[in-house]
């Protein structure tokens, strides 16, 4: 599952089955993902475009599993899924998941598996949804399905969560002090160089190089403007999903000391307990492995797994084709081995989750411990020193005098 984002939404017009003609909107990952799910409704003389200036709105992970916890619980009692549906439209918090509910609920009624419904909002429910929603139909075991994948949706958040909160503290310390500097350096600085001026005295060559600095600073107004600019194009570049920029990103990223292992043990973590759920709802691992692929929410595990699909649909063990790729720890492969041996492989899914979860704990912890005090010197002795060259030319001037 995705963290939440803004998904392109399409206008489409197009001839039903009775050649009467018909338009709407849809949202999709792309035009032609957009495309494909029109056609899959039998229209006719097809034209999507893309709207611009429209975005879908924001669901979060946490709403998508509280609702399917919701959904378990009434099948479970034995509501029926088109009045479970219908309860659960009128309890929802979010208004954007309660529309999406309605038109899932529309489509139901009108005879539609919920699998299918539920596929026409990509969106908001990955590939790993629709295939345990279609796995516990085809078994009659919906409620259990539905169950297990909240608790598989709210894993992954919670993995998700780990990360950013190891990762938050340092970039809000950091945007904090980058902040004092230009501070000092625009505002500060400035009063201390009228002073030397107005005195005429010789800069030291630290002094000097702070002074640069703020003039550099104060004159770059422009250049930030652009910056800003480029930034913003680098964040769309980085948020399409087939980005070259983002394969890069997520390629090298992998290879820094510390966050580099703080990234792979939280995607092994939810590529084991995402591939767990789906071979314990009775999904066969080639099938399987597709929505696992869209689960990962990076962009080199996800062509990694892709690779894996292709071998074990050729023949090939997943264990094997795991140790080819160098993605995964050994411990991870060993028991997927073991799993294959065994025919328990789902079971010991889980338990490789676990244990990845644990080494993301330790390695959260690691971290925060290193960069807090790390971040902390680097900064204040920045921030010293800075403060240390502006008075030098005082020191000085209160010797001759």
């Amino acid at each position: 599952m995705t963290t939440p984002t803004r998904t392109p939404t399409f206008l489409w017009t197009a001839r039903d089955a009775q050649g009467r003609p018909v338009q709407g909107r849809i949202q999709a990952l792309s035009l032609e993902l957009a495309q494909a799910q029109l056609r899959r409704q039998g229209l006719q003389n097809l034209q999507v475009q893309r709207l611009w200036w429209a975005s879908s709105p924001r669901i979060r992970t946490r709403d998508v599993a509280q609702m399917t916890r919701q959904l378990a619980a009434l099948l479970r009692a034995g509501v029926p899924l088109l009045q479970a549906l219908q309860m659960l439209s009128r309890s929802l918090p979010s208004a954007a998941l309660t529309r999406v509910i309605l038109a899932v609920h529309s489509d139901v009624e009108a005879g539609q598996a919920l699998h299918a419904a539920l596929a026409k909002h990509p969106a908001h429910f990955s590939g790993l949804y629709i295939s345990m929603v279609q796995a516990g139909e085809s078994a009659g075991i919906l409620d259990t399905l539905m169950e297990r994948l909240a608790s598989t949706l709210e894993k992954n958040e919670a993995l998700r969560s780990r990360v950013r909160s190891a990762l938050m503290y340092p970039c809000a310390v950091m945007l904090v002090a980058t902040g004092v500097l230009v501070m000092i350096l625009v505002f500060v600085v400035p009063v201390f160089q009228d002073v030397f001026k107005a005195f005429g005295a010789d800069l030291p060559w630290a002094t000097q190089v702070v002074v640069a600095l703020s003039d550099g600073l104060s004159s770059a107004g422009p250049l930030a403007l652009l910056a800003a600019v480029l930034g913003a194009g680098l964040r769309h570049r980085l948020a399409a999903p087939e980005s070259p920029l983002r394969l890069w990103l997520s390629q090298h990223l992998l290879q820094w000391p510390l966050l580099g292992g703080l990234i792979q043990s939280a995607v092994v973590a939810r590529w084991s307990q995402t591939l767990s759920a789906l071979l314990a709802a009775g999904v066969p691992l080639a099938e399987a492995l597709g929505p696992v692929a869209q689960a990962c929410d990076h962009r080199v595990f996800e062509r990694t797994t892709l690779q894996l699909q292709r071998q074990v649909a050729q023949g090939s063990s997943l264990s094997e084709a795991m140790a080819q790729t160098a993605r995964f720890p050994p411990m991870i492969i060993q028991l997927c081995n073991t799993g294959e041996e065994t025919g328990s492989m789902d079971q010991l899914l889980a338990r490789a989750g676990g244990l990845m979860e644990t080494e993301l704990d330790d390695r959260v912890n690691g971290l925060s411990s290193l960069l807090e005090p790390l971040i902390i010197v680097v900064l204040g002795g920045l921030i010293g020193g800075i403060l240390v060259a502006m008075y030098l030319p005082i020191f000085r001037m209160g010797q001759v005098f």
